[in-house]
């Protein structure tokens, strides 16, 4: 396929891509980028020394369409690394993301850069997640996220939409983090350029339901939270606090007792504190159930 031009004079957006041993995955993501309705863009593909025919793959499309760009690392250096390449190599105006087991819809690119504005730090939408055979909209309500909203939760989502120096400024992704990046970054971006601003809907999908690997762990998303809270503590209200302590424990899953759930809601997002607690409860009433059953047969 070659090269296709928008006739208008239109601003390029760059996509960056990191990639490492995902080869099947990754066909169906950068096919999502190709599909796209607004097509003057240049996909940034930065390959972490992938041994499973991935290299072979990357250099056939690279020959196909000039659009796409490919970056080999000689070893893995990890994602945050990867992504901070494409992003200080990037030639387009605005620039986005999207994860090698991910996928765009296909007016993602329109519809993020046609809602973007200069005075804020972002653009971003809620995203489908994928749990194979179900799925799940998240985050698909509309807002102005400001740096207080962003402290509590990632409001942002995993992937935005900003104009190229923005990234660049604030240093891209900070590669100490396990995982977390996304959040840290975007908080980042809020703290220096403004609020960020959240479409209605839907336009990225999260796919849960593959047998690839992993990009993060468990202990590297416990991890990655303590990290971020390390970072921006200092920033933090008491209601983000609680919020935080809230998501690692999430990210642990430890128990939610009722004491901790009846403080927790004063600070807020009571849907998801909520739906935790009874995810947590109901295994535990079973436990409790099993064990009494037990009890009563042995007497």
């Amino acid at each position: 396929m070659s090269s296709v031009s928008n006739p208008k004079a239109t601003p390029m957006i760059s996509v960056y891509m990191p990639t490492c041993n995902r080869l099947g995955l990754l066909k169906r993501a950068v096919a999502s980028v190709l599909s796209q309705t607004y097509t003057d863009f240049e996909l940034i593909i930065v390959d972490e020394n992938s041994t499973d025919g991935t290299k072979a793959y990357l250099s056939e499309l690279c020959e196909q369409d000039a659009r796409i760009k490919v970056l080999f690392n000689s070893k893995q250096l990890g994602a945050c690394a990867a992504r901070n390449r494409a992003i200080f190599e990037a030639n387009g105006k605005y620039i986005t993301g999207l994860d090698d087991d991910d996928e765009f819809a296909p007016s993602r690119l329109q519809q993020l850069l046609d809602a973007y504005n200069p005075n804020d730090a972002f653009v971003c939408q809620g995203f489908t997640w994928h749990y194979g055979s179900k799925a799940r909209q998240v985050d698909t309500s509309p807002m102005c996220i400001s740096l207080n909203d962003i402290l509590s939760y990632n409001h942002a989502t995993n992937q935005v939409l900003t104009e190229t120096y923005k990234l660049r400024e604030i240093g891209g992704f900070d590669p100490e983090f396990a995982a977390c990046q996304d959040y840290d970054t975007w908080t980042r971006l809020i703290l220096t350029f403004g609020n960020g601003k959240r479409l209605s809907g839907t336009s990225y999908i999260v796919h849960q339901g593959h047998e690839g690997p992993r990009v993060t762990s468990k202990p590297n998303k416990i991890k990655g939270y303590g990290q971020y809270f390390s970072k921006h503590q200092n920033l933090m209200t008491k209601s983000n606090v609680a919020n935080q302590q809230f998501m690692q424990r999430v990210a642990a899953q430890n128990r939610y007792w009722i004491w901790e759930l009846l403080y927790d809601l004063k600070f807020g997002y009571a849907k998801p504190k909520v739906r935790y607690f009874l995810a947590k409860l109901l295994p535990f009433v079973a436990e409790i159930r099993r064990k009494w059953l037990r009890s009563s047969n042995a007497n």
